[in-house]
């Protein structure tokens, strides 16, 4: 996390956030026409200019949304878009993962953040076979343009690709 990677990254994070801050709520009673933090905040239609939110669940999806395109690129998002929610699902099961609990944990709270973990491995795999096929020449048609993946993910793909690391397809 050092200069240059920090600031592209924060430029493509802070450029989000200048793209939509105006638009953050759009005042309209359709959720399909509402942001996706408006739908995670429980956002509800009052007027033309008033809705009702949950503020820190808005404002964390929000920088979440800047900051995950900033760093891994537009086309991870739109191909996972629950993957920031899955990521906080994750985080909220650390003490779980960390005691070792298993997945069959008969309690919701164990088991969710377990599902999550699963879905967030298949998002990064996913991605991983995408920047590999990029990389190879032949890009996945089903990823579209990668061209705005960080450097700091591109270098660590170059590492990946060029050390054997088990467990890495």
């Amino acid at each position: 996390m050092k200069e240059p990677h920090l600031s592209n990254m924060l430029r493509g994070t802070l450029g989000f956030l200048e793209r939509n801050i105006p638009q953050m709520l759009s005042f309209t009673d359709s959720e399909i026409d509402q942001q996706p933090w408006e739908r995670w905040a429980n956002a509800s239609f009052i007027s033309d200019s008033e809705m009702e939110v949950d503020l820190m669940a808005m404002c964390r999806d929000v920088l979440g949304h800047a900051a995950l395109p900033g760093i891994f690129g537009r086309a991870l998002m739109e191909k996972y878009p629950d993957l920031l929610h899955d990521i906080y699902e994750m985080d909220t099961g650390m003490m779980f993962f960390i005691m070792g609990l298993p997945a069959w944990t008969p309690i919701p709270k164990v088991y969710r953040p377990h599902l999550a973990r699963h879905r967030c491995w298949r998002a990064m795999d996913d991605f991983q076979r995408a920047l590999d096929a990029n990389a190879a020449g032949k890009p996945d048609p089903m990823w579209g343009d990668l061209d705005d993946v960080s450097a700091f993910i591109l270098g660590r793909h170059e590492v990946y690709q060029s050390k054997p690391f088990s467990g890495y397809t």
